[in-house]
């Protein structure tokens, strides 16, 4: 398994970690590491593929999937508010902390799982006490766009 899935696993603040939890609990599921990604099954039948780096592969619908997309979304949410603040606060140091954050969001804004998890927010899928800001359409816009222009003004 490659490094940057065990973090995203085995680390507390990980994207996959609660996954992980609901595994280790869930006496259905089984989890084989196959080629760096984490297999996930369901009574033998294949429901998600986990990989460090790529989004995760959906296999077919399950409950460990609508968890994952609920974890990506509060994951996401943390790292939007943080960016968000830092933003706010202008400082250099502020800035440099987000980076990071910054391009995660950016690629997670307009791809499928982005999509996906908009479609989810429409259709009332998600739980209500769910925050979402992170999927508001202009949301992640503006704040790359602050967050670039700010940048610029800084090396002014």
């Amino acid at each position: 398994m490659c490094s940057h899935l065990q973090r995203k696993l085995f680390e507390e603040d990980g994207a996959y970690h609660s996954l992980w939890i609901a595994i280790q609990e869930d006496s259905e599921l089984t989890a084989v590491v196959r080629s760096r990604q984490l297999h996930i099954y369901r009574n033998g039948k294949k429901v998600l593929i986990l990989a460090g780096k790529s989004a995760p592969k959906m296999i077919r619908e399950d409950s460990i999937c609508r968890l994952l997309q609920i974890e990506r979304i509060k994951w996401m949410e943390q790292r939007f508010n943080k960016a968000l603040a830092a933003i706010k606060d202008e400082s250099a140091v502020s800035l440099k902390a987000i980076k990071e954050d910054v391009a995660e969001l950016s690629k997670y804004y307009g791809s499928d799982l982005w999509k996906l998890d908009f479609a989810a927010d429409e259709a009332g899928i998600l739980p209500q006490d769910l925050k979402r800001g992170v999927l508001s359409e202009d949301g992640i816009w503006n704040l790359i766009s602050d967050y670039h222009e700010l940048l610029k003004s800084k090396r002014r």
